[in-house]
């Protein structure tokens, strides 16, 4: 068991506003829980594949003061709780190095004030939405809620946000109509920011399984397909909106200009971006220029409605299909564009958007 006096938990902060040069090995978490008898323990844990384990018991001291150092940093985001047995339990993340600050009561444990990293004020911002509303199937509530996930960059208070519930009733369940697509919206964002973090391949699997309960098509392991011809053209095999599969290898290997875009259609770029790419198309494309669009967005419903208003190929990357694409294009950000030339081979990749018309003009 490690734990620090309140005396050490205000040095700790002085020794940062000077600018120490001593920093911590791995992540860590301090608090003070104030009306508590000198000694009282919590427990702190982790959570992990469905089980929370226990990380180790830590005690107060005569200010009610207690802390944790892990030894090494968090590899991933991690969600975790310190439990007060009668009292409730405190939710809070932690990655790489992070120190939590944690400051609450034992009448009032889970009213705990939260502060030390964004993903922090971000679990706090969703349980002060929380307990202002008493239903979980409030829809006031869940609109909330999935702005917070659609907000996040971490994806860390995503996940935090879809396990939640109220009582014994989920806030979000993934066999739900509305449910399933907060799942897949809390999905995209792991694959958008954080790929390889495992709870993204989690919340990819209860938006399938979610689908498949509620009778809809589920895209297999071939929906997407990503390959590498001879032309080392990385090739893409998705469904537009009237579910007919495309292949980008295919569109430019007809002697034709390519822009590859990837978006998402509920971005605030999108409507900009798209209009872009519409005065290009209207003005190349009869002299051989092609557009393979790949939408990332998290709604079906909303991803057809856009879609289907547009003349060039578009298809969507759903929250089942994953990061593959991403990954293989090195997207960082969205919007993107690759431009293949009429060989069929990668020429440009245009990061700004303002540099996207004197791209695409150097190839008529």
């Amino acid at each position: 068991m490690m734990k620090k006096t309140a005396s050490a938990l205000f040095a700790a902060a002085a020794m940062l506003a000077l600018g120490s040069c001593s920093v911590p090995a791995g992540w860590s978490v301090d608090g003070v829980l104030n009306d508590a008898p000198e000694g009282t323990a919590m427990a702190l844990e982790n959570y992990s594949n469905g089980l929370w384990l226990l990380v180790d018991s830590l005690r107060t001291d005569s200010r009610g003061a207690f802390g944790y150092d892990a030894e090494t940093p968090a590899h991933y985001p991690e969600l975790m709780r310190l439990t007060l047995p009668g009292h409730g339990s405190i939710y809070f993340p932690v990655d790489s190095a992070d120190n939590i600050i944690v400051e609450t009561s034992a009448n009032d444990f889970g009213a705990a004030r939260i502060s030390g990293s964004p993903a922090a004020e971000g679990f706090a911002a969703v349980d002060s939405i929380i307990a202002a509303h008493g239903n979980a199937n409030s829809p006031e509530l869940q609109r909330a809620l999935a702005n917070a996930i659609t907000a996040d960059t971490t994806g860390i208070v995503a996940y935090y946000t879809v396990s939640k519930s109220i009582g014994n009733s989920l806030i979000f369940d993934p066999n739900d109509s509305f449910g399933n697509r907060i799942y897949g919206a809390a999905a995209q964002v792991y694959a958008l920011h954080h790929p390889d973090d495992p709870r993204g391949h989690a919340l990819i699997r209860a938006y399938v399984d979610g689908r498949r309960a509620l009778g809809r098509f589920v895209p297999s392991d071939s929906t997407t397909v990503i390959e590498v011809p001879e032309t080392g053209l990385l090739d893409i095999n998705l469904y537009d909106y009237t579910g007919t599969r495309h292949s980008l290898s295919e569109l430019a290997s007809g002697g034709k200009v390519v822009i590859l875009n990837f978006t998402a259609y509920d971005i605030p770029q999108s409507p900009a971006y798209n209009a872009m790419l519409n005065t290009l198309y209207d003005r190349y494309h009869n002299a051989g220029l092609e557009i393979y669009q790949v939408a990332f967005d998290a709604e079906e419903p909303e991803w057809k409605a856009a879609a289907m208003n547009l003349p060039w190929t578009t298809v969507w990357n759903s929250p089942a299909d994953g990061d593959t694409v991403l990954r293989s294009y090195n997207v960082g950000a969205l919007p993107l564009s690759y431009i293949i030339n009429r060989n069929g081979e990668i020429g440009d990749r245009v990061v700004d958007p303002n540099e996207l018309e004197n791209a695409v003009r150097r190839y008529f």
